[in-house]
This record gives structure tokens, sequence and C-alpha cells, in this order.
């Protein structure tokens, strides 16, 4: 009788800790998924806590208490930022300063060129009267000593201020291997080449690929880039930066390439806090020093960074994704304005339906800011809406030109712009410059610009074009975003160069 009771209690006891384990088991899976909902619930709090609550309007989705990580998280990934080799000024000699380089011969070790194989083109600023007299370098991957390369050069500008702008050549008949740098020194004998500076040379195309149907032409075919400088006085207030940014954007351009090296990383960042699905633009950074006086050299910087603008965007295939078709160079301060088309691609489209004009000759319009407000534009509407006359004052005014890239087969194109060009009416579109008007041969320490009496002895004109823009412009979501001061608190007669 006393075993069958030993027997019983020992498969209670089995019984029992069968019991413990199913609940230690289910005890530890609830704790699993208890974390697992844990941390989404306190992941997605980050994101409101980050982007606000839901179905909230676009001017409350970030607020000054973002978070940190979130904010570097999309710092780290952003689409912005210097992701290309950046353009900058190096010194040669005391005449000349290379700014940057391109091997365009180079096709992936196909079809060379039995005669200069290798052909690195550099841009240079220079004095006009000093003809350029160096050897050059040309140092390759997995080598540690340069090739001698054979040097010439070329000028592709017209003297300004005793500026010229020249491109160098360096090139080697034979092919010795992939080239990685360049450099240029005095063709001096007794001074050592090594301590040259090198620069880095970015490879381009030499043919640009043509659609397969290039005899059909849509405006969806248009793809319009903007290479951004500084302006002549170079400050930018906040307003005008964004309202540059926005306006072309609802003009039709994506792509802007910023030359400016006062540009702040808080501008990046701030920037990146707006959602791809909002901006849909891309954005690339690149510094900006000048070799000489900026005031005296501005002109023939310009003309290098348009340059610089020419040569990246051809580097790319036209049978890539949303590569430009059409590049132009602006500073902060002016404006494509079309006068009866909503955007610069219609523009484009109608006025040259067979993109067989090289360049777009758009006429420069001056808008002084030291002029009266319109009294019949809202209140509401940013300075650039409210002044409609432009004046004729004795500042020197440029003409802006939108170069087609598309009618460019070779990358020898790009040294003839002027082959087949077309001086646009100003009743299709005009570029529109917005500053303080002032006499040029007058210095005065704060800068202050015409008064109002001296205003009214100039010719002016009425222009309501960018009126049209008026409230688009307003009920943009990005700019909706920085006028509530979601993206900087807003203060007055506050510069984008005092954030640095």
């Amino acid at each position: 009788m006393k075993t069958p009771r030993k027997a019983s209690g020992s498969i209670m006891r089995k019984y029992y800790q069968l019991i413990l384990v199913i609940v230690c088991f289910v005890s530890i899976v609830t704790l699993l998924i208890y974390r697992h909902e844990y941390y989404r619930l306190r992941y997605v709090l980050e994101v409101l806590n980050f982007f606000g609550k839901p179905g909230l309007s676009e001017i409350e989705f970030c607020g000054p208490g973002f978070n940190a990580t979130m904010l570097s998280e999309i710092v780290r990934n952003t689409s912005m930022g210097v992701r290309e080799t950046p353009p900058l000024f190096q010194q040669i000699d005391d005449n000349f300063y290379s700014y940057s380089s391109f091997l365009r011969s180079y096709q992936k070790y196909e079809k060379l060129s039995p005669m200069r194989a290798h052909n690195i083109d550099t841009i240079v600023v220079g004095r006009a009267h000093i003809k350029p007299n160096f050897r050059c370098n040309i140092w390759l991957e997995d080598t540690d000593k340069p090739k001698v390369g054979r040097f010439s050069f070329e000028v592709v500008s017209e003297p300004i201020n005793d500026y010229s702008l020249y491109v160098f050549q360096c090139y080697l008949n034979k092919d010795l291997g992939k080239p990685k740098g360049v450099s240029f020194y005095v063709n001096d004998y007794n001074i050592n080449p090594i301590h040259a500076p090198i620069i880095k040379v970015i490879q381009v195309n030499t043919k640009r690929k043509l659609r397969e149907s290039a005899s059909i032409r849509f405006v969806n075919n248009i793809v319009p880039a903007i290479c951004v400088i500084p302006n002549q006085v170079p400050l930018v207030s906040r307003d005008s930066f964004i309202e540059f940014l926005v306006f072309h954007h609802m003009m039709g351009v994506n792509h802007f390439t910023i030359y400016d090296s006062m540009i702040s990383e808080d501008i990046i960042r701030r920037l990146n806090l707006l959602p791809s699905d909002i901006t849909q633009w891309d954005i690339q950074f690149f510094p900006l020093n000048y070799p000489y006086v900026f005031a005296k050299s501005y002109s023939i910087v310009r003309n290098a960074i348009e340059l610089d603008c020419l040569f990246r965007h051809f580097r790319l295939d036209k049978e890539e994704t949303n590569k430009a078709s059409h590049a132009m160079v602006l500073s902060w301060d002016e404006f494509l304005v079309p006068r009866v088309h909503s955007n610069i691609k219609a523009v484009i489209d109608d006025y040259d339906p067979t993109r067989k004009l090289r360049t777009i000759v758009i006429k420069p319009l001056l808008f002084c800011l030291n002029q009266e407000i319109d009294s019949n534009t809202e209140i509401g509407y940013p300075d650039i809406m409210r002044k409609s006359h432009y004046y004729m004052t004795p500042q020197i005014m440029k003409s802006v030109y939108i170069r087609n890239l598309d009618s460019m087969s070779v990358f020898e194109d790009i040294y003839n712009l002027t082959s087949a060009s077309k001086v646009a009416p100003l009743e299709i579109i005009a570029a529109q410059k917005y500053t303080e008007c002032r006499d040029p041969k007058a210095y005065h320490p704060s800068g202050l610009g015409y008064n109002e009496t001296q205003m009214q002895v100039f010719q002016h004109k009425f222009e309501g074009a960018m009126l049209r823009f008026g409230q688009s412009l307003v009920s943009d979501k990005i700019y909706r975003l920085y006028r509530s001061g979601q993206i900087w608190e807003k203060t007055h007669n506050e510069f984008v160069r005092d954030m640095l």
C-alpha cells in the first residue's frame, strides 16, 4: 500500500513542475512581448515629439523641442551636404589660382585616343596681362611618383578688371594608369615641383548620350538646375534664402548647387527637418573662397563657377534619372520670373521647342529694395512681391544665361556657348534683381542706398509679373513653416551669416 502512495506523490510533483515550467515560459514570452511593445510605443512617442501630433497642419509638424537623436539620424542620412569633390581656389603662383580639375579623356580604359590619352582640364582665374608659363604633373592611382604631363592653356573669357578665366590643360600621350590628381608649377627647373598643390580630378564624360526618342520633345524632358552664388554684396537674409529656394522650386527647379562658404551647418540641419516628400529638391553645398578682393573679382569668379557648374552637370549622362538638361547661375537676389507661363520649364519648351539653342539670354531688371512699397499689394507678402517698379540706375546689370546641356554632344561644346544663342524678350521672362540701389562711385560706411528723393530722379516702370505668384508663395508648405518660426525663430534683420 505504501508504494502506490509514493508513486502518486511523485506524479503530483511532476505535474507541479510542469505547471511551473509553463508559467515561467508564459511569463518570459509575456515579458518579451511587453518589452517589444514598450519600445514600439517609446519610438512612436519620440516620433510624435519630433514631428508633432497626428492631424496637425504642416506648419506645426516640427517645433523647437525636437529630439536630438532623431535629428542626428536625419542629418546622417541627409541628401544635402558636400557629396562631391568641392572646388577650391588654390594658389599656383602670385598671379594664378586653380579652382577645379576634370578628367575628360579617360574612358575606363576603353577607346582611348592614341593622342592625349588623358586630358585634364583645370579652371583657373589669373591676371589678364600675364601669359601662363607652367609645367604640370599628373598623379596616378597606386603610385607615389607623378608623371610629367604636357601643358597648354586656353583663355575662355574676356578680361574683367585685369582678370581672365583660363582652362589649363595637362595631358599624357600614353595610357599609364588612371589619373587621380594634377599639379602645376612654374616653368623653372630650380623649383622643386613636389611642393606644388595637388588638385583632385573629377571624371567626366567626353560625350553626352542622347535619348533614343530625341526627335520627340516634351516639357517633362526639361530638367533645369540652378547654381547659386553669393550676392555682389555678400550678405543674404534668412528671408531671402528661403524665398529664393521656394520660389524657384515653384518654377520647376529641383536641383540646386550652392557655392557659398558662409552657409552654416545649422542651415543644413534645419533644412533637413523638412521631409523629402514636402521639399522634393536636391541641394548640394560647396564652399567658396576668394583668391582676390571679392568686389573686384566678383564677375570673373562668377564665370569660374558657371564653368564648374557646366562641367559637373555634363559629367552625368542624360539617360540617368533626373539629370539636368539646362543649367544657369543665379545669385541670391536674382529671380527668374515668367510673364505668361507658370514655370521655367514651360518657358523653355515654348521658346525653344526643338532644343537647338545653346544659350537663352535673360535680360535683367533692377528692383530697388529701398523703393517705396506698392500699396496695392498684400501686407503679408514678402518684399520681392511688394516692389513693383524696376529702375534704370547707374548700377551695372548683367544678363542671366540658361545653358542647354542637351545641345552639347561633346565636352568641347562647353567652350562654345555662344554658337547658338538668343535673347528672350521681356514679354516672356526676365531676371529680376532685388537689391539696395546705391551710387557705385560713392562709399558710405553703413552701406545706405539712395533715399526717396534721389530715387525719384531715376526712370522707372511698373512690372507686376511677380505679383502673379504671391499667393502661391505664401501658401507654400515650406514657406509657411519658415514664417511660422518652425524652421528658425523669427527675428528681424537677422542674416544667415550671423549663425556661424
